[in-house]
């Protein structure tokens, strides 16, 4: 019983074996259905300082387009439902038009909206479809899986 309280603690993932410890894969390229969940984050980049807002995927399912091997080898253990991914919208003037389609996407009646926040304050629980691809890291050497598009889930 103490083993296992031990490993729900902050630092037991520590006391892993170094030859344990991979690099994790990225989630396979393709389609998946996703929810939104929580509220969405409002902040400023680091580096430019430009504000932006973020929100965060649920994954649901994955559609025919993804590999079902890739997917199971990414999961490993997991549940597609386990997994989580953030999708960042800048606010600025020439960008504000993903944001709206993003919306559009998410089932917001944008119409019945006073205002783009408005709108955003209605994304928590919606469900949408998300496009995902595979994109360089900064060091060269690694990829990481980004959330290219999205698009109304069916």
């Amino acid at each position: 019983m103490a083993k296992q309280a031990a490993a729900q603690t902050f630092g037991s993932i520590l006391d892993r074996a170094p030859a344990d410890v991979e690099k994790p894969k990225p989630a396979p390229i393709g389609s998946y259905k996703t929810t939104i969940v929580g509220q969405p984050r409002f902040d400023k980049s680091s580096k430019k300082q430009t504000e932006f807002v973020e929100f965060t995927h649920k994954l649901i399912s994955a559609m025919d387009d993804v590999d079902e091997d890739e997917l199971k080898a990414y999961l490993g253990d997991r549940k597609i439902t386990e997994v989580t991914m953030k999708n960042t919208y800048y606010l600025t003037e020439a960008s504000l038009w993903r944001l709206k389609e993003f919306l559009e996407h998410c089932g917001v009646d944008l119409d019945s909206m006073d205002s783009l926040r408005e709108g955003i304050e209605a994304t928590p629980g919606a469900e949408v479809g998300i496009f995902v691809n595979h994109e360089p890291a900064q060091d060269g050497e690694s990829f990481f899986a980004r959330i290219n598009k999205t698009f109304v889930a069916e």
